[in-house]
């Protein structure tokens, strides 16, 4: 019985099935498969239930999982208790949105791994909502919001900064050329947007929805720069935060839209659970996120 074996059990259990493990842990669904198969022939029993797609734990396998937590703890504290440097060094899982880690973190990540060459780190991007149900099941480590405010109490959170939204358009899209934009003026317009669950795509869909406006159609997808292509070749208009658009507004790839309807105030946080051991690699990538980016 290994330790990453226990740890792939314990993620399947988190996050619901094994596919979602793999990509979590960056294995092949292959490897999370072996893991499995090898505790259940070293153990002599099966540890969950398949029906279809879904899982379930058998009771073998609650009560291993509830061995499995204990034991994947004391290896941590055994490796806190043990490790009397205060350097950095091990695993750290820090999720964020495309936005915030494609556009505005590489210089941190540049100089935190120059810095902490023995901190393995794990980049995570997707919808901020998942990030909070991982936080809570002690599988992320950090996570950044992009939200109006942070109002969790049971995470610790820092304003890192005002995140300004734009509405961008191709420069031949016919909108381009109006002095200001209004929900109205999206009335059978095609939207090109991110995956549902981001606040300021919600935020839009609330305006239009309050002005009782119907758009033509919704594409949404999922990277930024397909986003972007996209709307460069006037094939609708998007929603993005500033910082992943500025250098195709300068180059004339896009325009920002005179938008004058709600106003998106929209921030990043970088939050951790309360009850989160505070490991050196989690303490010295805060201190570097407050120093270069904090404003």
């Amino acid at each position: 019985m290994e330790i990453r074996q226990l740890k792939t059990f314990i993620n399947i259990v988190k996050l619901g099935n094994f596919s979602h493990a793999a990509q979590f842990l960056g294995y092949t669904q292959s490897t999370v498969t072996t893991h499995i198969q090898l505790l259940e022939k070293e153990l002599n029993t099966l540890l969950f239930e398949r029906f279809g797609q879904q899982i379930t734990l058998t009771e073998d396998g609650q009560r291993l999982y509830d061995y499995a937590e204990r034991i994947v703890k004391l290896e941590e504290d055994a490796k806190n208790a043990l490790n009397k440097t205060n350097i950095p060094r091990g695993p750290l899982i820090v999720g964020m949105p495309e936005s915030v880690c494609v556009y505005r973190m590489p210089p941190v990540f540049r100089e935190y791994s120059s810095l902490y060459p023995d901190v393995i780190l794990n980049l995570k991007y997707g919808n901020v909502n998942d990030f909070r149900i991982l936080l809570r099941k002690n599988v992320m480590d950090i996570a950044f919001l992009l939200e109006p405010a942070v109002g969790d109490s049971d995470l610790i959170s820092t304003l890192v900064c005002p995140e300004p939204i734009v509405l961008a358009a191709s420069p031949d899209h016919p909108l381009a050329r109006q002095d200001g934009v209004t929900a109205k003026d999206l009335a059978n317009q095609t939207l090109v947007l991110v995956e549902s669950g981001s606040y300021y795509r919600t935020m839009l869909e609330k305006s239009l929805e309050a002005a009782k406006v119907h758009v033509k159609s919704v594409m949404e997808i999922v990277q930024i720069q397909a986003i972007k292509q996209l709307v460069g070749q006037n094939s609708g208009i998007t929603i993005l935060p500033l910082v992943s658009v500025q250098e195709d507004l300068r180059a004339g790839r896009l325009v920002a839209l005179p938008w004058q309807g709600q106003e998106f105030a929209i921030n990043t946080y970088m939050v951790y659970h309360k009850d989160k051991w505070v490991t050196y690699a989690m303490r010295a990538f805060i201190k570097l996120v407050k120093e270069r980016l904090v404003q």
